[in-house]
């Protein structure tokens, strides 16, 4: 009888260890991502196609820097002795200053106001307006700006465009220069109004 229940504990025992599967060692798998991020723009450089893009600037999924159109304007008043239409030789080299700041300027567009002091008659300043326009058009194509950049306005007209820290009547001419630049889009914080605000 004891022999009998020996033999069959045994005969359990080998049943159930041979249920029993020995757990293999875990495989640690090699990390073959690069999951640094260097340039602190949130992109790891697995995926990073810029590694060195500036900080604070907006930044893509594939992690380069956003680019933005920015727009500049520049306005420069050019004075006239009074009911001439010709420059003194200290306005000549304020132009030509001017000009050579701005000629390279992608996709610039100046324009020129015509202006005069109120004294005479409303044809005659007209007139005077215009011939100081027309000299200051021809200086500026003298010195390399192409005719097609400039427009002409002048004082009388409702929509001109000078600005309203320039209205009154003088006897001047305003120069209005625009472009456009490419430039990176700055992301906006909490922080951002007030440092725009403390550099002016």
């Amino acid at each position: 009888m004891k022999h009998t229940l020996l033999f069959t504990t045994l005969l359990v025992s080998c049943c159930l260890s041979a249920c029993i599967d020995t757990p293999k060692p875990a495989m640690v798998e090699q990390q073959s991502r690069d999951l640094f991020d260097p340039d602190y723009d949130g992109v790891i450089n697995a995926r990073d196609n810029c590694l060195q893009t500036p900080k604070g600037a907006v930044i893509t999924n594939d992690g380069c820097e956003s680019a933005e159109t920015i727009q500049h304007e520049a306005a420069r008043i050019i004075m006239f002795e009074f009911n001439q239409y010709t420059l003194t030789e200290h306005e000549q080299k304020r132009l030509a200053s001017m000009v050579e700041k701005v000629k390279a300027k992608p996709e610039l567009s100046i324009v020129l106001i015509g202006d005069t002091s109120p004294e005479g008659s409303d044809e005659y300043n007209h007139k005077l307006a215009k011939k100081r326009s027309d000299e200051i058009t021809r200086l500026l194509i003298s010195q390399g700006i192409t005719e097609s950049k400039i427009t002409v306005q002048e004082y009388y007209q409702k929509d001109n465009m000078i600005p309203a820290s320039l209205q009154g009547r003088q006897h001047r001419l305003v120069a209005l220069a625009t472009w456009s630049e490419s430039g990176i889009e700055m992301a906006w914080h909490i922080y951002t109004s007030e440092n725009n605000t403390a550099s002016k």
